[in-house]
Order: C-alpha cells, then structure tokens, then sequence
C-alpha cells in the first residue's frame, strides 16, 4: 500500500512538472522537446513516396506524382502567378498558420497549420503547375507529425481550401 502510494505521489509530482515546464516554455517548444523538432523535409512530387500512415492527405494533377494521390487537382482559369496570388491570399486568413520554406524557382511553398487546442504542427506543401498562359494547376501535400492517425483533419483542410479557391 505504501509502494503505491509512493509511487502515485512519484507520477503526480512528476506530471505536475512537466505542466509547470510547459507553462514557462510554450506548447510548441514543449511538443517539440516530447515528440521531436518539425521535419522541414524538401517535398519533390514527382518522386514522393507515401508512408503507410493515413494522417496525410496529398492531391496531384493525373499523371504528375509518383504516389497515388488522393484527390486529382482542379484545373484553374487563371495563369500560374494569377493562381498563386489568390492561394497567397487564401493563407493570409487561415488561422494558426506560417510559412515555412519558399523554393520560387518550381514555385513551391511550405506551410505549417497548427490544431487550436494542442498546437500539433501540421505540413502543407504547395507546388503551382503551369499548364498554359491563362491555365494552371497545384499539388498540395498535406501531412501530420505526430501520430498515424488525423481523424480526416489533412483531407478536409485541403477540400476546404480548393472550394475555397
């Protein structure tokens, strides 16, 4: 009885440090210490390979990536940079968003969306195609950190801003 008691204590004290801790480094510094910093991987979609987890959520136009896409991509009535502005503007109003990695070059940019309560960091990788001068199209990967499952959050992210776009 003492033996767990003892260690009853033990667990409750040490919870009670880890809230501490949090409260004096952040939720994102704290997550980042427990799980393990954000991998800011170089997302190439032709070559991308899938892990065998469903927290993900990826959209390719037919034919562009080398994995399964989820979803094929729209394609858009609007030049490359047209659609590019108005996906710009599109993150400017999302919340619990930054950017991450610009490659301007193949017109790719990184996102990191983070949920509301716990802040689990999740990636969105964005890549806008040309396809003629007043058409274009975009991959989008959209992945969670932490975890194998997301419940559906990745899929229905990106499904809301393609209606959105």
């Amino acid at each position: 009885m003492i033996f767990l008691k003892l260690i009853m204590g033990t667990l409750i004290g040490i919870s009670l440090l880890l809230l501490v801790a949090l409260v004096f480094i952040g939720r994102d510094r704290g997550l980042a210490l427990f799980f393990g910093p954000v991998d800011a991987q170089k997302i190439d979609f032709v070559t991308l390979s899938l892990a065998p987890t469903p927290n993900q959520f990826l959209v390719c136009p037919k034919g562009y990536c080398n994995a399964p896409s989820d979803l094929e991509s729209p394609v858009y009535n609007l030049s490359v940079d047209a659609l590019k502005a108005e996906w710009m503007a599109l993150m400017n109003k999302q919340p619990r968003i930054e950017r991450g990695a610009v490659d301007s070059e193949n017109l790719q940019y990184d996102f990191i969306q983070r949920t509301e309560w716990m802040r689990y960091p999740d990636s969105i990788t964005v890549r806008f195609i040309p396809l003629g001068p007043t058409t274009s199209t975009l991959a989008i990967y959209s992945r969670s950190h932490y975890g194998k499952d997301d419940f559906g959050v990745n899929e229905q992210r990106v499904n809301n801003w393609l209606s959105e776009l």
